[in-house]
């Protein structure tokens, strides 16, 4: 178990920057977008009687030049969201949907990897 005080958020960021080899992890798309990059943000949940964080997340994996490549990066950080039980206060981590969707604005090949994550409140001083 990981300790720490972390919010969801977080742990999200710590585990993907370690699931995804040599992509690009950030919050926030890119103002100069790199060829390969992965994106997160909190898009939904709520809180269940003030101790749980029902966290919606959405996970996107883009690839300017290969819809492959950006499927298989995907289908790795899917199959390794358990690794986030390994985050002390997270109880709960699956996949919701995978959905492909390019982003046509950019010309990017875009999937779409949406999370639930529940994580025990704890209070930070």
């Amino acid at each position: 178990m990981r300790p720490g005080k972390a919010t969801v958020e977080e742990n999200v960021y710590t585990w993907l920057k370690e699931v995804a080899g040599g992509w690009s992890v950030t919050p926030d798309i890119p103002t100069k977008r790199p060829n390969s990059f992965i994106t997160f943000d909190r898009t939904g949940g709520g809180y269940g009687d003030l101790v749980l964080d029902r966290a919606e997340i959405l996970v996107e994996i883009y690839d300017k030049n290969s819809r492959t490549l950006a499927m298989q990066e995907t289908q790795k950080i899917a199959r390794t969201v358990n690794k986030l039980l390994e985050f002390e206060n997270v109880t709960r981590a699956e996949v919701n949907s995978i959905i492909h969707l390019d982003d046509v604005i950019s010309g990017y090949h875009r999937y779409q990897i949406y999370l639930d994550v529940y994580q025990r409140i704890t209070i930070v001083d």
